[in-house]
């Protein structure tokens, strides 16, 4: 064989398989120092290494020589626990692929099995993609009808696995592979439509939450004290609102949660239940300067950024779906929020006649993550310091 027959064959083996053009992207591997091992998945240097081989089997035709590679592919998946062995199968088949024959039933099993190995490796898209082809060179060829369908299904396609599975079905009706496949779309299918069905709830459940807030003046922002994100409990009724509401003393760095405040209850009337006379002494209160009739509250105007609807609605999502796993949700995560210019924020007093409601209503209370209110005794010196700034937590 001449120099420049052995150039036509390789050019030819490329041009088959990739569409010719090559775009110079990178340098090939040279053919001559390749032995099939160095990279399975570049299809360029599988079409150098098929021209090689066309000539060291000179003597067998392109047929033959797909059949001897298709053999090597199917001994290699004899081994298919070990993913070696499964991309080696994945090589040979193109190999054989690669030959120029007229044969239509073997070029689909190859196609098959080529299917086969790339749903061993979990690559779904290109098992579909060749157990199509199978089916189109071979309509009758039962494996690559059920490897159609079970690529399909892997994808979550269940329209196509469910018409590759029945025309399957129409050949051999007693498949038993094809018809668990079939099964299985169709659980999947119920699990998708179950799916919709709560997602449609809790888009309902989140569309009537913003309503209310609005309803309410409700802005929310991102959590700051490290206890997460607690948005509100909106009643079966939809008629109420209760808040996971934190509360800090600064001055001892100490803390209390009142989980469900009733937005319909007044400062005072909370206070009273907690700091009466039935009520027992805060334990790290010695000098008892936080008596009720001493106490002030307070919240921060502006502490955070509100958060935009778009990102409100995901943490609603998954606030309404039961998804949320940490303090973080994804709608955070995918939001920049920008920087509250600190002149805007200052303690303002809360007059405990009002509701919490009333309280959360504020045009500059941006509640973060949860409302924060922070209580502390006109009988300390404290009070001075917290008022002027002096204090940090």
């Amino acid at each position: 064989m001449t120099l420049e027959t052995f150039t036509r064959r390789m050019d030819a083996h490329k041009s088959a398989f990739v569409g010719g053009d090559q775009g110079g992207e990178r340098e090939l591997l040279p053919a001559l120092f390749w032995d099939g091992s160095e990279d399975w998945i570049n299809e360029e240097n599988c079409a150098d290494f098929a021209a090689l081989q066309s000539l060291k089997f000179d003597d067998q035709t392109p047929e033959e020589r797909a059949e001897e590679n298709k053999g090597k592919g199917n001994h290699a998946l004899k081994y298919r626990h070990n993913k070696i062995y499964v991309r080696k199968a994945v090589q040979h088949y193109t190999l054989a692929l690669l030959e120029e024959f007229d044969n239509a039933p073997l070029r689909s099993v190859l196609y098959s099995n080529r299917a086969h190995a790339a749903l061993l490796l979990g690559n779904f898209g290109k098992a579909l993609d060749d157990a199509k082809e199978s089916i189109r060179l071979d309509p009758k060829n039962i494996k690559g009808w059920f490897r159609a369908a079970k690529s399909a299904l892997a994808l979550e396609k269940i329209d196509e696995c469910v018409n590759f599975a029945t025309r399957g079905l129409e050949i051999e009706e007693t498949n038993r592979d094809l018809h668990v496949l079939l099964k299985n779309a169709n659980k999947l299918f119920e699990r998708h439509a179950e799916h919709s069905r709560r997602e449609q709830k809790s888009l309902l459940q989140v569309d009537m939450f913003l309503s209310e807030a609005a309803k309410r003046s409700l802005k929310f922002g991102p959590a700051v004290m490290g206890t997460g994100q607690h948005l509100p409990e909106l009643s079966r009724d939809e008629a109420v609102m209760t808040h996971w509401v934190l509360l800090v003393y600064p001055e001892s760095m100490q803390t209390d949660v009142i989980e469900r405040f009733d937005e319909r209850i007044t400062i005072a009337e909370q206070l009273d239940d907690m700091f009466g006379e039935q009520a027992p002494p805060l334990e790290w209160d010695n000098a008892k300067a936080y008596a009720r009739e001493a106490l002030e509250l307070y919240y921060q105007s502006h502490a955070v950024t509100a958060y935009p609807t778009d990102v409100l609605k995901s943490l609603l999502l998954e606030k309404f779906e039961g998804t949320r796993g940490d303090a973080t949700s994804s709608g955070e995560r995918t939001w920049t929020k920008s920087a509250v210019d600190p002149r805007d924020q200052h303690m303002i007093r809360i007059d405990v006649r009002m509701t919490l409601g009333e309280v959360l209503a504020a045009e500059d209370h941006i509640i973060p993550g949860h409302p924060v209110l922070y209580v502390v005794s006109e009988r300390t010196k404290f009070r001075s310091k917290f008022l002027a700034g002096e204090w940090e937590l």
